[in-house]
């Protein structure tokens, strides 16, 4: 019961929220603060017109989930878009993401050196997902082969 009176006491105390300057940067040193000044400059606030860092990532984990699960998770697209409209993203950084997943997606789907009917399928249902041209798709999906082509030392097989 003492500690909770002490703490209660503490809390309701009103005197410590005067402190000099001089204490409170002593405080801020010890404890490797940014003066309220500098710190106010580094983060944005609630109406900033960009997206802040973990915005940005939170936003590419959610992106890469969807490819990582596409078809199964494509109901959740309409729901990113959104998110990333109301985000204010980039639209050449969110194309840029939307094609790095794509590529990785090629990846995973040939890591086996084999690309089946139903693989190229999937493909084309993100291809036209992201608004990807089929020229465009076809470079990535040739790149893509060739590399893991020269890694592997064999052929990838694409079913037609």
């Amino acid at each position: 019961m003492g500690f909770l009176r002490a703490l209660r006491g503490f809390l309701t105390d009103k005197s410590r929220l005067n402190d000099s300057e001089e204490s409170l940067e002593r405080f801020r040193s010890v404890w490797g603060l940014e003066p309220e000044e500098e710190a106010s400059k580094s983060a944005p606030g609630p109406d900033a017109s960009s997206a802040s860092e973990f915005d940005r990532v939170q936003w590419r984990r959610k992106l890469h989930h969807i490819f990582e699960k596409y078809p199964a998770s494509s109901g959740e697209w309409p729901v990113l878009m959104r998110e990333a409209r109301a985000l204010n993203l980039d639209d050449d950084w969110v194309a840029a993401g939307m094609r790095e997943e794509f590529t990785m997606m090629i990846r995973g789907l040939i890591a086996d050196r084999r690309l089946s009917e139903e693989e190229q399928a999937r493909l084309e249902a993100a291809r036209k997902l992201i608004g990807l041209d089929l020229e465009q798709a076809g470079d990535l999906v040739r790149s893509v082969v060739a590399e893991a082509e020269r890694f592997f030392g064999s052929d990838v097989v694409i079913d037609s």
